[in-house]
């Protein structure tokens, strides 16, 4: 038994650790899986663990709004086991899990159903969306009731097993949430704008990746998120844009939140580290919706994280197998929707931010930890260092650079559209609740097992 989980003392020495008022050397004492003390020097505090963090940086532990771990799932293409271990391996602490899987979570009994495979197979704290697929309003409250932090809808077509919304569905949801907190997570895209792309460019002939991203340009983005700020202050509803990669779509929500709209958007790695070269370079392993953007567009989108317009940065990972992808080695159209990314997200975007742009380490904290778990109510037992909060805590390398190799992924598919980056910040130790669940310098980095991470429910922050 861990030391954690005996009441024992352990204290993390020597590090700079990044609290909610900044970077500070400080060491930390843990017990009981959370943060006991905040201490300016701790070696005299008796303690059964010291773990050495000088010389790094330590943060809160990352919370990835957006995952595609797909669990239950006959194939069983990725599951909550190995979609845990790439998550670690990326200071990813924290899951928010999407209703995609076999079958869709669409009402109470599926949600019941995945709460207990979190519990039985995660190595990371896993938290839930609920599907909106026009079910009766009942399955949408008893989804809530079984503790779904938030709810999510598809404004285009998406796939049979999780059908889109029509606008006569997505004024209902936004009323049925009015008055509360829950925020309604939206994939804004046109559909008809999108249908009409998709054909105009499949009619000519191309096959080639960049006619994906010519198929739905950021216009097709936009028209949506327009039309869902819409509803959201017509009711009074929470929207959270999924995966914006439109800088005009940010424009969009900036100037709804001068009015007060309740409106909070999240985007990728893709739309911020990589662009339409990269979609060229890699094919079938970029194909995600949105797509990529061009240089310009990704320039303009990095403003809005600036500005403090985007909330969030997660992964939107999609965990399909070589083999689904290579499907459209010769013809782009085959080839699934959707880019892997818990691994080398948190990394890329650290050393972007501080190593290249120099941003204060503090602005990766809040997009990467702390906003996502103050909008899905994690907060502040997730999301910050402070006492009383989660022993949550994620040990950075500034310095060391890696080379992101597909083969070398701790996720189950083995493919990336990061393959051959150079990334300049490493993932060197990783606790959850106060467990090393990553240690980069053992044998076998991952420490721990599956099923030690929790089903974490709506509400779970206020517990601190």
């Amino acid at each position: 038994m861990s030391a954690a989980m005996t009441g024992a003392v352990i204290v993390v020495a020597g590090g700079t650790v990044v609290t909610s008022d900044g970077p500070v050397r400080a060491d930390l004492v843990l017990r009981d899986g959370r943060i006991a003390a905040i201490m300016a020097d701790a070696s005299e505090v008796e303690a059964q663990e010291r773990v050495d963090a000088a010389g790094l940086v330590v943060v809160p532990g990352g919370v990835d709004a957006h995952t595609h771990f797909r669990e239950p799932d006959p194939r069983q293409v990725e599951g909550f086991d190995y979609g845990s271990r790439g998550a670690l391996a990326g200071g990813i602490t924290t899951a928010i899990e999407m209703p995609q899987a076999d079958p869709t979570s669409v009402n109470a009994e599926i949600v019941r159903q995945k709460k207990a495979l979190i519990e039985e197979k995660s190595r990371i704290d896993i938290a839930l969306w609920g599907g909106v697929i026009g079910q009766p309003r009942a399955d949408i409250e008893g989804m809530l009731a079984e503790g779904v932090v938030s709810l999510k809808a598809f404004i285009p077509a998406s796939s049979p097993s999780f059908p889109n919304i029509d606008d006569a569905t997505m004024l209902d949801t936004f009323e049925l949430i009015a008055g509360s907190d829950v925020p309604f997570g939206l994939h804004c895209e046109n559909d008809a704008l999108l249908r009409a792309g998709l054909d105009r460019l499949q009619a000519s002939g191309r096959k080639d990746a960049l006619a994906h991203a010519e198929s739905r340009p950021p216009l097709v983005e936009v028209e949506a998120i327009h039309r869902a700020i819409f509803f959201a202050e017509l009711t009074g509803g929470r929207l959270y844009v999924c995966h914006v990669a439109a800088a005009d779509g940010l424009q969009l929500i900036k100037e709804a939140r001068a009015r007060d709209v309740w409106v909070e958007a999240e985007t990728c790695p893709q739309y911020l580290l990589l662009d339409l070269g990269d979609l060229e370079a890699q094919g079938v392993w970029a194909r995600c919706a949105p797509a990529f953007r061009s240089r310009g567009e990704v320039e303009r989108i990095w403003e809005y994280i600036i500005d403090g317009t985007v909330d969030v940065v997660s992964s939107d990972h999609c965990a399909y197998t070589v083999e689904d992808k290579l499907a459209g080695a010769d013809d782009i159209w085959k080839a699934p929707l959707g880019c892997s990314g818990v691994q080398t997200m948190y990394p890329g975007l650290l050393d972007e931010m501080v190593n290249h742009r120099g941003l204060p380490i503090d602005k990766f904290v809040e997009l990467s930890a702390t906003n996502p778990a103050r909008i899905f109510g994690l907060y502040p037992r997730k999301g910050v260092i402070q006492v009383g909060s989660d022993a949550d805590l994620v040990f950075y390398d500034l310095e060391r650079s890696w080379t992101v190799r597909g083969e070398q992924l701790l996720h189950k598919n083995k493919w990336t559209p990061f393959e051959g980056k150079e990334i300049g910040a490493s993932v060197v130790r990783v606790l959850v609740r106060g467990v090393t669940q990553f240690d980069a310098a053992a044998d076998d980095p991952l420490t721990g097992h599956a099923g030690t991470g929790n089903f974490l429910p709506r509400g779970y922050g206020a517990t601190a």
